[in-house]
C-alpha cells in the first residue's frame, strides 16, 4: 500500500495551464496598476507590487492556495514540506519573486516602441524562471516554486476555465460546420 500524502501522488498542473494563471493575475495586477500608479516608474512598480502581494498571497493564504488565476484554472499552491497551503513567509518569497519578473516582462513588453528594443531585455528573468521548469522533464517547477520549496497541482475547487473553453471552442466548431 502507498503511505505517500495525497499531494505526492497528484499529477502537478501543465505549464500551459499554469501560464494561463499567471497571465490572469498579471493582467489583474497591471490593470489595477495602470489605474492607481501614475505615469512614475516607481508609482507604478509599487502599485503593482502591492496589488500582486495582496491577490497572490494575502487572498491566496485565505483562499487554500488559490489566486483568481489560479482559482480560475484549477490549481492551487501547496508546499513541500508539509502537504498544506504555504505560510505567508512562503507564499511571499515565492511571489515577491515572480511578481518582480511579471512586472519587468510587462513593463518591458508594454514599453516596446520602434526605437527601445532593450526593453525585451525585461522578459530575460521571466525567461529564466520559466525556462527551468520547461527543460527539467524530472521536476517542471518553475524557479521561484524551488526556492519558496512549493508545487502548483491540480484541484477540483475552481472556475474550469480551460474545460469551459474547450467545450466553447467545440461548439463553435461544430455550430460553423453546420
Amino acid at each position: 500500500m502507498d503511505n505517500d500524502p495525497i499531494y505526492d501522488r497528484v499529477p502537478r498542473v501543465p505549464l500551459w495551464r499554469r501560464g494561463c494563471a499567471f497571465a490572469l493575475d498579471s493582467a489583474i495586477a497591471w490593470f489595477l496598476c495602470a489605474m492607481l500608479g501614475g505615469p512614475n516608474g516607481f508609482a507604478r512598480f509599487v502599485s503593482f507590487a502591492l496589488a500582486w502581494l495582496a491577490m497572490r498571497v494575502v487572498v491566496a493564504a485565505s483562499n487554500y492556495g488559490q489566486s483568481p488565476g489560479r482559482w480560475a484554472f484549477d490549481m492551487r499552491v501547496v508546499d513541500n514540506r508539509y502537504k498544506r497551503t504555504p505560510g505567508l513567509v512562503e507564499l511571499a518569497k515565492r511571489e515577491g519573486m515572480a511578481g518582480l519578473f511579471a512586472f519587468w516582462a510587462l513593463s518591458g513588453f508594454f514599453g516596446l516602441a520602434s526605437r527601445n528594443a532593450f526593453y525585451l531585455l525585461g522578459l530575460v528573468p521571466f525567461s529564466i524562471d520559466v525556462g527551468v521548469a520547461w527543460f527539467d522533464p524530472l521536476d517542471p517547477s518553475a524557479l521561484h516554486d524551488r526556492i519558496a520549496d512549493t508545487r502548483v497541482v491540480a484541484t477540483r475547487r475552481g472556475y474550469s476555465l480551460d474545460v469551459k473553453a474547450k467545450k466553447w471552442v467545440a461548439l463553435i466548431r461544430q455550430t460553423m460546420k453546420q
